[in-house]
C-alpha cells in the first residue's frame, strides 16, 4: 500500500517539476478530488481510468493512487495519455516510486481524444479530462457512450480558463449529473446516471 507522507513527498516532486517543465499542473486540491473518486470509482468496482492529457504524470499520480487503494482485486488499470513523446515517456519513471500492485499503469503517447473514441462502448469507469478546452463539448458526447453507468468524467478548468458554453449546455443535460468543485480552476464533476 502507497504510504500517504511518501505519495506526498512524490507529489510535490512532480509538482515542481511539471511547473518547470511548463506544464500547468493542476492544484494539489484538484489532484485530492481526483484520487477519492477514483478510490471510489474503484471500491464500487470499477477496473478502467483515463488521464487524458497525463502530462509527465503528476495528474496520473492522484488517479493511480486512489485506484490502488480502492482496488480489491489488483485488477484495476489506469491509463495515461499524453501527445507529447517526451513527456509520455517520463510518466512510467516518475510514478515508479508509487510501488503500484493493484494497478497496471498503461502510457499511450498519441491523442487522447482519438483513443478514447476508439474504446469500446461502456468499458471506462473513470475519466480525467484536462485537453484543449475547445474540445470538452466533443469529449463529453464521446464519453457519454464510452462510460459505464455510475461512470465519472472530470473536466479540469471549469473556471479558468473557461470551456465553451456549449460544454456545459451538454454537461447539464442527461445522462450527466453535474457538480463543480471550487477548486482554484474549478473541477467539473459529471456522473453518467443513464
Amino acid at each position: 500500500m502507497i504510504d500517504p507522507i511518501s505519495l506526498m513527498d512524490i507529489a510535490q516532486k512532480l509538482h515542481r517539476e511539471s511547473l518547470d517543465y511548463g506544464i500547468p499542473a493542476v492544484d494539489v486540491s484538484d489532484g485530492l478530488v481526483m484520487q477519492v473518486l477514483a478510490y471510489m470509482t474503484a471500491l464500487r468496482g470499477g477496473k478502467v481510468a483515463v488521464d487524458a492529457g497525463a502530462g509527465i504524470g503528476y495528474s496520473t499520480l492522484w488517479i493511480a493512487s486512489g485506484m490502488e487503494y480502492g482496488c480489491v482485486n489488483g485488477d484495476c488499470k489506469v491509463i495515461a495519455i499524453e501527445y507529447s513523446r517526451e513527456r509520455a515517456s517520463r510518466i512510467i519513471s516518475n510514478l515508479s516510486r508509487l510501488g503500484l500492485s493493484n494497478v497496471e499503469l498503461e502510457v499511450i503517447e498519441g491523442d487522447a481524444i482519438s483513443y478514447i473514441k476508439n474504446m469500446n462502448n461502456n468499458s471506462l469507469d473513470y475519466a480525467f479530462i484536462d485537453v484543449e478546452k475547445e474540445d470538452y463539448p466533443l469529449v463529453i458526447d464521446i464519453l457519454s457512450s464510452k462510460l459505464k453507468r455510475g461512470g465519472i468524467a472530470l473536466f479540469h478548468n471549469a473556471f479558468f480558463p473557461k470551456p465553451p458554453k456549449a460544454f456545459f449546455d451538454k454537461a447539464y443535460r442527461k445522462p450527466w449529473r453535474v457538480m463543480i468543485s471550487p477548486t482554484p480552476a474549478g473541477l467539473l464533476v459529471a456522473v453518467k446516471e443513464e
